[in-house]
């Protein structure tokens, strides 16, 4: 329609007509009402029926669009733009920044706090803000849930691990020499005269002793051996990959540090020992109890012959 005009001595009846049509209908789409389109049937091929087919055109256009946005507000990120439309290629922007918004959140659900966005303003300083924040509570509760994994399976003065965990360690250690032919010794030891300590300098003292007696056990032990309190004054090692002699010197060191250790607490000096019993795995062992009780009667011979002695069984 450029450089067409209209004279008004041109326009009949009928074009006024349908140019107000035309306008009423531009009026509704601009008060963002939804008008039927213009019927232009049997009108002639003129600058008015092009205005009108172009009004169709963007009506459909603009209704597209319109239902795009809807679709998108209610969280379809799949919905087809298709409206030739300036408008629409913002929209399909926005299309793919949600997208990627609903792939990251996803990937944080799975647990990666990584994800950062830096395309939507002030929405993603809230947004990262919210995903540094999740991730600080996902490293406080996995804190919590080691400290509480230590807590179940170690005593809670010594530090060494309990009864409970070396008995499931044992078993372990026991089902895998079956299984490949290897070696272990276990070792049971008990505190000397313990409850002499305890009646003589108090109770506080006696914890400082087992403190101060796992401390010094630890020293000597490697890594992959496993130390635990049965109770009491009541200790049990377990050395994996380690024969009878192998055994014998790890308990020996344990019962001459021990003999030779002092214990300060505030102005008193505190001097024990240690009995110890030992026994490896053989052949004929079916069970743990078999092994378990080998080494309760090596360390009872122990105690009875003196203590501060290493028995084998």
């Amino acid at each position: 329609m450029t450089g067409t005009t209209l004279p008004g001595n041109h326009m009949d009846h009928n074009d006024i007509e349908r140019l107000d049509r035309i306008s009423a209908h531009i009026h509704a789409l601009l008060h963002n009402e939804q008008p039927d389109p213009l019927d232009l049937t049997g009108q002639r091929e003129d600058e008015v029926r092009q205005v009108g087919e172009f009004v169709n055109a963007l009506t459909e256009a603009l209704s597209s669009l319109t239902n795009a946005a809807h679709q998108l507000s209610i969280g379809d990120m799949d919905v087809s733009i298709v409206a030739n439309l300036p408008a629409c290629h913002h929209l399909k922007n926005l299309q793919a920044t949600l997208r990627h918004l609903t792939w990251q959140t996803g990937q944080i659900a799975k647990g990666d706090f990584s994800q950062r966005v830096e395309f939507l303003g002030e929405f993603s300083h809230s947004f990262n803000l919210m995903v540094e924040q999740l991730e600080a509570y996902r490293q406080r509760i996995l804190g919590q849930n080691r400290e509480l994994e230590r807590l179940a399976i170690t005593d809670p003065l010594t530090g060494v691990f309990n009864r409970r965990y070396f008995m499931g360690f044992i078993t372990k250690e026991f089902l895998r020499s079956q299984r490949y032919s290897h070696i272990f010794s276990a070792i049971q030891m008990d505190i000397d005269h313990f409850k002499k300590i305890n009646d003589a300098h108090g109770h506080a003292v006696g914890d400082e002793v087992l403190k101060a007696f796992t401390a010094n056990c630890q020293e000597i032990l490697r890594e992959c051996d496993v130390l635990g309190r049965f109770g009491g004054e009541e200790f049990s090692i377990i050395l994996p990959e380690t024969e009878r002699e192998g055994a014998l010197v790890v308990a020996e060191r344990i019962r001459q540090t021990i003999a030779d250790l002092k214990v300060y607490v505030d102005d008193k000096t505190v001097r024990f020992t240690v009995s110890i019993g030992i026994t490896s795995l053989r052949k004929d062992d079916t069970g743990l109890e078999a092994i378990l009780r080998r080494a309760d009667e090596a360390l009872y011979l122990a105690k009875n012959g003196g203590r501060n002695k290493v028995v084998a069984a």
